[in-house]
């Protein structure tokens, strides 16, 4: 009987203590990946985003939910209202027309890249910090 407690006992220590050690690992993991923004404080934080093929194309998020854009080097500016919601970026731009798109996103905060889908297009936007 005695022999079955001490099985039990030191069963219990070993699996408490690989238990206690894989919490530490993901803890250390955790703190080193780094304190990454939300999506759309990083997308404000950047000065402007640039069409990585054209200059031309920049985009603005100046605050969460407004921007401006511009697709001719500024020599007309149009705002635009923006969300993200479950992977995608809707903007809605005040244009000669009201006009609506919605793009699946990813953004690297580490290269500062925001890739935008749609209609099997892709485009590329580098952030000028």
């Amino acid at each position: 009987m005695r022999k079955k407690k001490l099985v039990w006992a030191i069963t219990t220590l070993i699996v408490g203590l690989a238990t206690l050690v894989t919490g530490i690992v993901f803890l250390v993991m955790n703190l080193n990946k780094g304190a990454a923004a939300q999506d759309g404080d990083y997308l404000v934080a950047q000065e402007n985003w640039t069409l990585s093929d054209s200059d031309k194309v920049v985009w603005d998020f100046t605050e969460i939910g407004k921007g401006t854009l511009t697709t001719n080097g500024h020599e007309n500016d149009y705002e635009f209202k923006w969300a993200l919601e479950d992977g995608k970026l809707k903007i809605e731009t005040d244009w000669l027309y009201e006009l609506e798109n919605e793009y699946d996103y990813t953004l690297d905060q580490s290269n500062g890249k925001l890739t935008l889908s749609a209609d099997g297009k892709e485009y590329e936007f580098v952030a000028n910090s």
